[in-house]
């Protein structure tokens, strides 16, 4: 069966039977329950504070911080520091890195050293842009991350500020991208050009691949329609 780890709070804590537990994990259910779904692993000396809930698979690195009011979807991978995040499934952050206050859609993944800001110096209320063109909306939170859409990519030691979104299917790979990026981006040193779909496609189904996964007619149908309107979302 699977190690309870150390426990430390009142809250209810859940941990799947199958479910695997390194040494020196804490699971700390002070400020709210804990739950660990079938199959997930937590790494050596990894910390968890609740509310939380690690989804069916998802595999925690060693030495990881998760803190309160995060969800971590089937499948996912992760690592380093990450607080008050939804992972959607499917997706990685498995390496060093901060990220906190964002909701991360399916088959993201996030380059090591990547990390992102979820709060203003000044502290004041954070505004965001959901569309490049778009006008500036104010989100009613002082503490907003970042809002990444499905199969985006982040390479190493990107700097993500606060209040940002990217696009459905877009690749980062600049140091310092703007708050708001579109879909179907290809963001490198040379410049912002589109993401071609049949090479998009073709990365897609090499990432799915790995997982045992493959996209039907209505998921790519989606997938053409988005990258045709040309639109952050």
């Amino acid at each position: 069966g699977a190690r309870r780890g150390d426990v430390v709070g009142g809250h209810r804590v859940v941990v799947d039977p199958t479910a695997k537990l390194g040494c020196g994990v804490v699971l700390d259910a002070t400020e709210g329950p804990i739950s660990i779904a079938a199959g997930a692993s937590v790494g050596h000396g990894s910390v968890l504070h609740g509310p939380l809930r690690l989804g069916a698979g998802s595999v925690v690195a060693d030495r990881t911080q998760l803190k309160a009011n995060t969800v971590i979807g089937p499948v996912c991978k992760v690592g380093g520091e990450i607080g008050a995040t939804i992972f959607q499934g499917h997706a990685n952050k498995v390496h060093d890195g901060h990220l906190g206050d964002s909701w991360i859609g399916e088959w993201v993944n996030f380059g090591a050293g990547t990390t992102n800001s979820n709060l203003l110096n000044t502290y004041g209320e954070v505004s965001m842009r959901l569309e490049p063109d778009g006008p500036s909306e104010r989100s009613g939170r002082t503490a907003m991350g970042c809002l990444v859409g499905d199969h985006v990519k982040f390479a190493i030691l990107v700097r993500i500020m606060t209040g940002s979104t990217f696009g459905t299917g877009s690749m980062v790979a600049v140091t310092d991208p703007p708050r708001s990026v579109g879909r179907f981006r290809w963001l490198t040193d040379r410049g912002d050009a589109p993401y071609r779909l049949d090479r998009f496609l073709e990365v897609m189904a090499t990432a799915q691949s790995r997982r045992g996964v493959s996209a039907g007619p209505a998921y790519l149908a989606r997938l053409e329609a988005l990258h045709a309107a040309g639109r952050t979302g």
